[in-house]
């Protein structure tokens, strides 16, 4: 950390810590705010997915950016290279990857397609973690998680999915049902810290018991909460009271869009500030905030317990539809949506990987010397980062920086599946009234961090393969995706090596006046100044205290840790408390994502869900946008 003076939100706001910082991090001179040593994607030897440490938006991925974006600072002179595209695609995650593939599914296979992308790896969010322990490989999931819903995909996603050999049958035979990020949950582990510096690891099946479903009580009297606390959480979840007793069905609905559930349990419940933050590990992995950012229908709907606790219809929602064993359906590779990305990069560069499968996707290791090989139809060049694009005539020019120094490339047409908030700095001729769109959401911060074990022993003693932590520094801690494909198979024995995963949400707590995308931006802010160091002596103080009365020991047992840095991470999704009801085909991701000419814009900022298939949808409007030309 560095000794700044404190910044004040009102001097963040007002945009004065980013002017300070973007001083401080980029030097006068262009060219040397860029971090070189790049170029060895041409060697054999590079491969991202196995590199620990800081990875995400790892240093050098945001240099260039962060210079255009903070301090206008981009180049002024650039190297036409003289190559000529179809299509050239700003950023190579999933969106990305699938508007090049419907690109060319709809105009051919030799279409020229340039895939341009800041990070060392592709696949923007959808990244693949690595780990090789006693001589066996270890996955772990880096980013964009699951498929989620799959049933309830577009046409278009699904057939996509399916086109690349995703199997959804043979998956689903694949996951464990029980595993969290399938869906499951039945029997979960809840690690309570207080403010006494007292901790309590407690486990059996919460989530049943948070909705009513078995008796909470043998859970919530163990909690280390005041007896008053306890006897609320009780009534809470028990499904015998009704705390907005005298609201009428209206009113009800009002009041559940218009409070916090951090005021509903304060004011309505009556629980203490020690308490408010226990269902807060279920909601900030899917919003970024907790229950202080979030309205109690939120929450709620999110999760949170209370649901039985606010009468009809409610009551009767939860009895339909919520399922103990597991609450919603997904699916999920051993590494995450990596190998949808990576399935799509084969399909895009069949050189690139051996194998027809989503089976041997898993094990199949990649030449990244030909993602930017000579003569291939589709280049991805790596640590690429756009600074500007210009529609030029029936053209579009498009310049990017890569070791320093700065390319000029040009295409028929342009899609920008990079995140919104950069576009208007690669692209200044927008509209205001669409450059304030872009800029309108703020992605959720939020860090993927996972810890390769050489003994999984102390893991599988706890009693537990899921802890919810409400005041910990990671507030979710499970293991990497159990999924069984041909060829890999997940640590089974207790004593084999294991990935454990850890969920940080770095979001400040909201206070009066703000918004939760002002606290996404502090938080981002704040990632940017917190080194690796940090992240490594959270890592092993939290699995010391969860698991070192079972026989871990940090200095030990671990292996190897990957901190995944999503600065920019969720796609911002609106929310009860801070924005206004805005009428259809009025919404800034509407306005936003508007064609301009020959360049359109594919991402989940673009549809507002942070999910594979609205990734993929956005891809294929794009195109369509394109196509019509």
């Amino acid at each position: 950390m560095t000794n700044r003076k404190p910044i004040t939100r009102r001097d963040f706001l007002n945009g004065t810590a980013v002017a300070v910082t973007a001083a401080g991090l980029a030097p006068h001179g262009w060219a040397q705010s860029l971090v070189g040593g790049t170029a060895s994607f041409r060697d054999d030897t590079y491969y991202p997915p196995s590199l620990t440490g800081m990875r995400g938006n790892h240093p050098g991925a945001f240099d260039a950016a962060h210079a255009l974006a903070w301090n206008d600072n981009a180049p002024s002179m650039f190297r036409d290279t003289g190559e000529d595209y179809d299509l050239v695609v700003i950023g190579g995650g999933l969106s990305g990857l699938a508007a090049a593939l419907f690109f060319q599914q709809e105009r051919g296979p030799d279409q020229r397609i340039l895939i341009l992308d800041n990070h060392d790896d592709f696949g923007g969010h959808a990244k693949r973690n690595e780990f090789n322990v006693a001589g066996r490989m270890l996955l772990g999931v880096g980013g964009s998680i699951n498929l989620e819903a799959p049933k309830n995909y577009s046409r278009t996603a699904k057939a996509l999915l399916k086109d690349l050999g995703i199997d959804m049958t043979k998956l689903e035979a694949a996951n464990d049902p029980t595993y969290i990020m399938s869906g499951g949950g039945r029997n979960t582990g809840y690690y309570v810290k207080t403010s006494r510096g007292e901790s309590r690891m407690i486990t059996g099946r919460w989530m049943g018991a948070l909705r009513g479903k078995t008796d909470p009580a043998p859970f919530i009297e163990q909690l280390p909460y005041t007896k008053e606390d306890k006897a609320a959480l009780l009534k809470l979840v028990g499904g015998e009271w009704d705390f907005l007793v005298g609201l009428s069905v209206s009113e009800r609905a009002d009041y559940l869009s218009s409070h916090s559930y951090y005021e509903f349990l304060t004011d309505k419940v009556g629980l203490s500030e020690e308490a408010l933050s226990f269902a807060d590990p279920i909601l900030r992995p899917n919003y970024g905030v907790g229950g202080d950012g979030l309205s109690v229908s939120e929450a709620l709907f999110g999760g949170a317990p209370g649901l039985r606790a606010v009468g009809w219809p409610w009551a009767w929602g939860e009895r339909l539809f919520y399922n103990e064993d597991r609450p919603f359906h997904a699916l999920v590779f051993p590494d995450g949506n990596a190998s949808v990305a990576r399935l799509m990069v084969r399909r895009l560069i069949p050189d690139v990987a051996p194998g027809t499968t989503m089976d041997d996707i898993v094990n199949a290791r990649f030449d990244y010397s030909k993602l930017d090989a000579e003569g291939s139809p589709v280049r991805i060049r790596l640590n690429s980062t756009a600074v500007r694009v210009q529609q030029e005539g029936e053209s579009v020019s498009v310049s990017y920086a890569v070791d320093g120094r700065a390319h000029r490339v040009r295409a028929k047409h342009c899609i920008l599946a990079c995140y919104n908030a950069i576009i208007p700095h690669l692209l200044p001729e927008l509209p205001d009234e669409q450059r304030d769109a872009l800029k309108y959401g703020s992605k959720v911060p939020l860090i993927w961090t996972n810890v390769a074990l050489r003994d999984g022993s102390p893991f599988h003693r706890a009693g537990s393969d899921i802890f919810l932590c409400p005041n910990s520094f990671f507030q979710f801690v499970t293991k990497a995706p159990p999924t069984k494909m041909d060829g890999y198979q997940a640590p089974q024995d207790p004593a084999d090596p294991l990935v454990v995963f850890m969920w940080h949400m770095p979001v400040p707590r909201k206070q009066e006046g703000q918004t939760a995308r002002d606290l996404f931006r502090l938080a981002r802010y704040e990632l940017l100044e917190t080194p690796f160091s940090k992240f490594e002596e959270e890592v092993k103080a939290q699995l010391t205290d969860m698991y070192g009365e079972y026989g871990f020991v940090a200095d030990r047992d671990i292996e190897a840790i990957t901190v995944n840095r999503w600065s920019h991470g969720y796609a911002y999704i609106y929310l009860d408390l801070d924005d206004p009801k805005f009428k259809d085909g009025q919404h800034p991701h509407e306005i936003g994502r508007k064609q301009f000419g020959r360049i359109s814009i594919a991402n989940t900022d673009s549809e507002a869900r942070a999910y594979l298939d609205a990734a993929i949808d956005a891809a294929w409007r794009a195109v369509e946008e394109q196509l019509s030309l």
